[in-house]
């Protein structure tokens, strides 16, 4: 007989419901959340068990820790599964017995978790990304700290411009340069690193015939998609990154606002970059005409997230069907 667990999981503990399949409850316990406390409760439970948890920010490690020891391990969609659940007083115990309840039934709205490949390429990804950020954002209080100093001339961080920034002999500005110039040695190897990842990657090999789309894009776009497969269809894709209209319709009234935002913000974030690098570097293709087309009506940044939307979409089908990108559609 398999039971069903639902995972409530916290920074330090884990609470756990154990259903059997009649759906008596078995075990409602909280465990440390260590290896020690996931070893504690398959004492309990035995291997024989299915396990829930929602898709919160610790659940890599969760997942890790029993993937390879249980019958099976499912992601909960945490919006989702509280639309279903509609639980208004939350507690540990309710949480977790809603989840074992919801996989016992077959109900769970299930999350997507990559493999951990995928999970690997991901992190390394990301890191790269928020590594990339930090350090932007310290060329930009550079900026404007030369802008408080009446200096407008263009920022170069090249030997001889950092030098020059440097001389001014300006604290801000110095500290500043320091935190740029100790974050480019790992943005370095790591990029490298990617580099290689994406030339042994046959669907990155893919969608760098995208122009524009480097190395880099291209496997943050493979990764964060995942496989494709796993989508009914191609509008799936863009509806997964929070790159589609909201809707609001009442009888034959339909209002369309601005993108949802909920989904994959990683891969939402890579669709407008790639919109951007490919209108700079294609000449003629139908991503580039749309985008100038919606840019003469509204403006660039709205036509680069529209015209991401349309990347995500031509994306799905290079990797579903393998072939290379058809600049005219």
């Amino acid at each position: 007989m398999t039971n069903y667990v639902g995972l409530d999981v916290h920074k330090k503990y884990f609470h756990a419901t154990v259903m059997d399949e009649e759906g008596d409850v078995l075990i409602q316990e909280s465990f440390p959340n260590d290896s020690e406390g996931f070893d504690s409760l398959l004492f309990k439970t035995g291997d024989e068990v299915e396990v829930a948890l929602e898709a919160c920010y610790a659940w890599e490690y969760v997942y890790e820790e029993l993937e390879d020891r249980v019958e099976e391990v499912k992601l909960a969609h945490p919006k989702k599964t509280e639309v279903i659940t509609k639980e208004r007083v939350k507690t540990d115990t309710r949480a977790s017995e809603a989840l074992a309840q919801l996989l016992r039934m077959g109900w769970l709205p299930e999350a997507w978790a990559p493999p951990k490949e995928t999970r690997r390429l991901r992190e390394k990804l990301r890191r790269r990304a928020y590594l990339v950020w930090k350090r932007t954002g310290f060329k930009n209080k550079i900026e404007a700290d030369l802008a408080k100093q009446g200096i407008r001339r263009k920022v170069s961080y090249s030997d001889d411009g950092k030098e020059r920034l440097r001389n001014l002999e300006i604290d801000s500005i110095n500290d500043y340069l320091d935190m740029v110039e100790a974050l480019n040695d790992p943005i370095r190897r790591i990029t490298k690193e990617v580099e290689r990842e994406a030339r042994a990657t046959e669907e990155a090999k893919l969608l760098m015939t995208i122009p524009g789309v480097g190395f880099v894009w291209s496997l943050t776009l493979t990764t964060e998609l995942g496989d494709v497969e796993r989508f009914f269809g191609p509008n799936e894709v863009p509806a997964y990154a929070g790159i589609v209209p909201s809707t609001e319709q009442s009888g034959s009234k339909e209002v369309h606002g601005s993108i949802t935002k909920e989904g994959n913000k990683y891969l939402r974030w890579a669709a407008v970059e790639c919109a951007h690098l490919h209108e700079w570097h294609a000449d003629d293709t139908y991503l580039t005409r749309f985008f100038h087309k919606l840019a003469a009506k509204k403006n660039s940044q709205t036509a680069a997230v529209a015209t991401g939307r349309k990347l995500l979409i031509a994306a799905y089908w290079m990797l579903k069907r393998g072939e290379k990108f058809r600049p005219q559609g």
